[in-house]
């Protein structure tokens, strides 16, 4: 339990950064973080605690999908990424605004390296996952699509609900989507071999 717990602190904190500096960037954040950061301009409130409201109405929804009882733990999950991101604007990116276009886009994708570094840090230790990636699942499992189109509708919903609360959508939102889940790809088997490795040497 304490290498599942390192993992996923160290993890979530990575993440979080990640997702801080894509925003940074300023050419567009993913989906889910540009519906938060409009929530945040539209009711007044720290964009920590808009990803935290969300993810407990989505744990409401997923349950509602699944069928099953909500899934408590996950509200950990997500407690903890939004105190995280509010910790990194307030400690480090309230003072960097990149000017210029080539540190925008050398931010975007540091952020996107760095987001999928720590998600494939955080998935090793197998705890209740965010509630937007469980959404994905709840579609699939409830309407019998494939976790593909699962995936386009979960991600187009909090799309449109970006546009509607004038979200950070741009370029930087379609790079993101088409390139996070290929970096996760490749490095989460590392970290699952070296957690598996970390385990084996405790044991």
């Amino acid at each position: 339990m304490k290498n599942r717990m390192v993992f996923f602190l160290i993890g979530i904190l990575i993440l979080t950064f990640g997702v801080c500096l894509i925003i940074q960037a300023g050419l567009g954040a993913g989906a889910w973080d540009a519906l938060a950061i409009g929530e945040a301009r539209v009711f007044g409130l720290s964009m920590g605690t808009c990803v935290l409201i969300k993810g407990i109405i989505l744990i409401i929804i997923n349950s509602i999908l699944q069928k099953k009882k909500p899934e408590y733990l996950a509200g950990l999950t997500i407690l903890s990424i939004g105190l995280l991101i509010d910790f990194w604007f307030f400690v480090l990116f309230n003072h960097y605004h990149p000017g210029s276009l080539l540190l925008k886009v050398i931010s975007l994708i540091c952020g996107i390296l760095i987001l999928g570094l720590g998600i494939s840090i955080y998935l090793q230790a197998k705890l209740p996952s965010s509630p937007m990636d469980v959404l994905m699942v709840a579609i699939h499992e409830r309407f019998g699509l494939s976790l593909g189109l699962s995936r386009v509708i979960a991600e187009g919903s909090a799309f449109i609900l970006a546009l509607l609360f004038k979200g950070e959508i741009g370029v930087g939102t379609i790079v993101v989507t088409l390139t996070l889940g290929y970096v996760v790809q490749h490095l989460h088997p590392y970290f699952e071999r070296l957690y598996h490795k970390k385990v084996r040497a405790h044991s």
